[in-house]
């Protein structure tokens, strides 16, 4: 029986993107470690209060948007930059079957996610834990956090992959697969402004599952997990929405017209 998953086919994607890869998803980790300790030395007496720059500079902002720009490239290179170049249509024609060769490169998008959000995990953990006694998060909800960042790239991924698989033209490709998670990021940080007016566009935004507000509660000395009922929800939504949108992916591939 074939296998689901073609080894040469997982191991060209990991060679060609090893570099995007390793300096785009693992900032957060050097964001993270450069963050920490400039917030402690600024704050000589007291607690010092990282969980809102944790916030405000990595799982929000520039911490989430690098590495979405490796999802969005790698998507892309890896279908529909794949038909540009008439490179997919010699795979097909090949003994594999579509399904072989859609699963494996779905299973290099995650992963690579994956992967990488273990990466930021050992690479940070150790500094967090360090200075426990010296921040305002404890180490429970700022794992939950970062885990909570990378389910939203998963799932932001899905989108630039379906993007990816259904277009036969990288432009187009890049338009909806770039610009639906960059609307979702502007419409999420309108709704996270401070008028009143814009709060209803949180509802039009995939973002707005990733509610860090939900995530942590005061002890009185710091930011700790809330109960999981408070964001459990919004952690299965987002696995469910990506999984669902790879799974169209995959769908879309198999009865597509490729060798036109």
């Amino acid at each position: 029986m074939e296998s689901m998953v073609n080894k040469a086919i997982l191991k060209q994607h990991f060679k060609s993107n090893f570099v995007l890869w390793l300096i785009l998803i693992l900032m957060p980790a050097l964001f993270v470690n450069l963050i920490v300790p400039l917030t402690i030395n600024a704050t000589p007496e007291g607690t010092a209060q990282i969980s809102i720059i944790l916030k405000l500079a990595v799982f929000t902002s520039i911490g989430f948007q690098v590495p979405l720009i490796y999802t969005i490239i790698a998507s892309n290179k890896i279908m529909v930059g794949e038909v540009q170049t008439g490179r997919i249509t010699y795979v097909i024609a090949s003994p594999l079957k579509r399904t072989t060769i859609i699963n494996t490169k779905i299973i290099f998008m995650v992963a690579s996610l994956t992967i990488g959000c273990i990466l930021n995990i050992i690479l940070t953990a150790p500094i967090i834990a360090m200075n426990a006694s010296k921040i305002d998060i404890s180490m429970g909800g700022y794992l939950t956090q970062l885990i909570g960042m990378f389910l939203l790239l998963f799932m932001t991924c899905g989108i630039t992959f379906l993007a990816s698989t259904y277009f036969n033209k990288a432009v187009w490709s890049y338009v909806v697969g770039a610009g639906i998670p960059i609307l979702f990021y502007i419409l999420s940080m309108l709704a996270n402004s401070s008028v009143p007016a814009l709060e209803n566009l949180k509802y039009i935004t995939l973002n707005s599952l990733f509610n860090e507000t939900n995530l942590l509660e005061s002890n009185g000395e710091k930011f700790v997990l809330a109960s999981a009922d408070k964001w459990i929800g919004q952690y299965l939504a987002m696995f469910v929405i990506g999984t669902g949108l790879f799974a169209t992916s995959a769908f879309v591939f198999k009865n597509k017209d490729l060798l036109l």
